[in-house]
């Protein structure tokens, strides 16, 4: 987690946890202080909370259930805000990072990762026919919900621009925003510090 620029200490809130990913990154960091892990999804928690004591993190990241969009903390009070692949099921995008800024202190960070929509060439088709075919049937044949990975597939394809996000970062108050394609534009990683 070289991008988070984590400082010894720091208070880390980790939001739409789901599984506990990110957090678990966080928790094996020799840096990181406080962690906390929210998520709407009790059953997701579930997971993250058996995933943590596997590795003998209980110690380390406290998990919550809540809504990213009313953040149960008072202003200024993390370090670093991350979400990771979050941020394209919100119902208000912009009114998730801005809800991420307001618990974030002064000069703290925000870390996003997140899928990109494919683009408009080669091998954006070929992603784009990857999405719309190959994952919903793989998917469904392997959980039986081919409706959710159908559900997937059309929130990657409909999702914002890169430009976009980092547009929203910016009127969130974000500066000093920067943005990082991984495996070819598919993800990407935006970082911006609080002004």
């Amino acid at each position: 987690m070289g991008c988070a620029g984590l400082n010894p200490g720091e208070k880390i809130l980790d939001v739409c946890t789901g599984t506990g990913d990110l957090s678990i990154r966080f928790a094996q960091s020799d840096k990181s202080g406080e962690i906390i892990g929210i998520d709407f999804s009790e059953e997701m928690l579930q997971i993250a909370r058996e995933k943590i004591e596997k590795k003998g993190l209980a110690g380390r990241i406290r998990l919550l259930q809540g809504d990213a969009l009313h953040l149960p903390f008072e202003d200024e009070s993390f370090d670093l805000v991350s979400i990771g692949f979050g941020l394209r099921n919100l119902t208000d995008r912009k009114g998730g990072i801005l809800e991420m800024a307001r618990v974030l202190k002064k000069g703290g960070r925000i870390l996003i990762l997140e899928f990109a929509p494919p683009r408009n060439n080669l091998f954006g088709w070929g992603y784009n026919a990857y999405l719309k075919t190959i994952i919903p049937v793989m998917g469904g044949i392997v959980s039986g919900s081919m409706a959710a990975y159908r559900y997937f597939s059309s929130s990657i394809a409909g999702f914002l621009q890169p430009g976009e996000i980092v547009e929203l970062m910016g009127s969130a108050g974000f500066r000093n925003i920067l943005r990082k394609p991984l495996t070819g534009g598919i993800v990407y990683i935006y970082r911006g510090e609080k002004s």
